[in-house]
């Protein structure tokens, strides 16, 4: 993989043929380390699989699952479309109002809404959560918990593996600040969380960007 990387360090994307597939090589950060997508024709994915597991037993290639990268993302706090992200959450609760062109001239679908907001502040905001709990993680909807009262809802929960942390995404309704102590209710039991703006592991970005 750091072969990859190296491979494109000029450029996101390359085309390169391996044996008798076509491959489409990105540069991607969805996970919390350098790493590429490697894209083909769906016919050829089969041969690509057993191409790459031959050739990478050797460098000590090692499959994992859906699970384990949602963990490595929640580990730099990356969002998932409709987990953390839904139709029904707008730019400034997400915190992706800053891919909002503010200075655009021209006129677009929701603009004056999500200027709107901006200016008044939204009503709730994407948080992230350490939860002290390693028997049990959030899956989505949550109750969160802060004065005795209901604030809002957690959308999913993985086990930080870097951080050895169980890591909660919510949209609490209230300021969202640094250190906020709340409790979220997993099967029935309320844990104690503590609100983190900084991700457990390559918060400044140096590793994806190395």
């Amino acid at each position: 993989m750091r072969w990859f990387t190296r491979f494109l360090k000029d450029g996101v994307r390359q085309r390169m043929d391996v044996g008798p597939v076509k491959r489409l090589i990105c540069r991607l950060c969805y996970t919390d380390d350098p790493g590429c997508g490697i894209y083909c024709d769906a016919m050829a994915q089969r041969l690509l699989w057993k191409s790459s597991w031959k050739t990478g037993l050797s460098v000590g290639l090692s499959p994992f699952g859906m699970g384990r990268m949602m963990s490595l993302c929640l580990a730099k706090f990356f969002g998932a479309w409709l987990l953390d992200y839904a139709p029904n959450d707008t730019a400034n609760e997400t915190g992706l109002d800053r891919f909002i062109c503010s200075s655009k001239t021209t006129a677009f679908i929701g603009r004056n809404a999500a200027e709107q907001e901006r200016a008044n502040g939204p009503a709730r905001n994407l948080a992230k959560f350490g939860v002290a709990a390693l028997d049990a993680r959030a899956l989505g909807y949550e109750p969160v918990w802060h004065d005795g009262v209901v604030v809002g809802f957690c959308r999913s929960g993985r086990l930080s593996h870097h951080s050895g942390k169980s890591t909660a995404p919510g949209y609490p309704l209230c300021l969202a600040n640094d250190g906020l102590m709340v409790a979220i209710e997993i099967l029935g039991k309320r844990r104690p969380a503590r609100l983190i703006t900084h991700p457990p592991f390559d918060a400044d970005g140096a590793r994806v960007r190395g």
